[in-house]
């Protein structure tokens, strides 16, 4: 039997077809493993506790750009000294969670420590314990400036309109002329605290869940990662079409060789 001079550029374009499905399939196996596995962890994030398991790796805390501060400053209260760091705020080496930044200033008073910000109170205990926090919705004045404590041991704090006075409760604030108190003020941090601060922060600023979505998504390569994840998409697009054209392809070159099997 004499084959059609037409059927060999068709058959020449499935041979084509054929290897470059195979490239397709091969260069898009990568892809379909790395998404695989990343997509199967992120569904178990807290089972797996990747939300709270940080990254130490010095590289890839580089690569993310996440640098502490060299300079820091500290506020003292008795023997403990706070500390912030960028967002964060530590008492000593112990990160104060919940604590809104920024730190303006800390007092010791009797058997507690107030910690203030710019809009926020935290009362502490001896042990760094948080006993009660406050805000403007408890009679906290806002704009806080600075915190001291008076001669009598009464808390003054300084704000953008003026210095205020509490009670013994901290319940009540009035507005009074100007305030002669001990303000907190900030001072160096030792430098091993420092070194230690800096550590800490550098450790608890990168998740492995973060890794995992960043290389789900590509960004960990940023544009270069979502480029190539957009091409991956493609590929399989590339990759589904080409599929099915040949599946299609396949069944009609086998009907036909049916049909001209068949008895006349």
């Amino acid at each position: 039997m004499t084959r059609h001079p037409k059927s060999r550029p068709r058959a020449k374009l499935l041979r084509s077809l054929y290897i470059w499905h195979r490239y397709f399939g091969l260069s898009a196996a990568l892809f379909v493993m790395l998404l695989s596995a990343t997509g199967l962890a992120l569904n178990h994030t807290e089972s797996l506790r990747m939300d709270s398991t940080h990254i130490q790796s010095e590289w890839l805390l580089d690569w993310y750009g996440i640098h502490a501060p060299d300079d820091l400053s500290s506020y003292a209260a008795d023997s403990v000294l706070f500390t912030m760091v960028k967002e964060q705020v530590f008492r000593n080496t112990e990160l104060l969670s919940g604590f809104h930044a920024p730190l303006v200033g800390a007092v010791a008073l009797r058997d507690f420590t107030v910690v203030a910000s710019a809009n926020h109170l935290a009362l502490l205990s001896a042990e760094g314990e948080l006993i009660e926090s406050l805000d403007h919705s408890t009679g906290i004045p806002a704009a806080i400036q600075a915190i001291g404590t008076t001669s009598d041991g009464v808390i003054a704090i300084k704000t953008a309109d003026g210095y205020y006075l509490t009670d013994e409760d901290l319940l009540a604030w009035n507005e009074t002329g100007r305030v002669e108190a001990t303000w907190s003020t900030p001072t160096n941090t030792p430098p091993e605290l420092a070194r230690a601060l800096q550590a800490n922060y550098r450790g608890n600023g990168l998740t492995l869940e973060r890794i995992l979505l960043d290389l789900h998504s590509g960004r960990i390569l940023g544009k270069t990662g979502v480029i190539l994840v957009d091409a991956a998409a493609i590929l399989f697009l590339l990759l589904a079409i080409s599929g099915a054209w040949l599946w299609s392809r396949r069944r009609a070159s086998a009907r036909e060789h049916k049909r001209k099997l068949e008895p006349r």
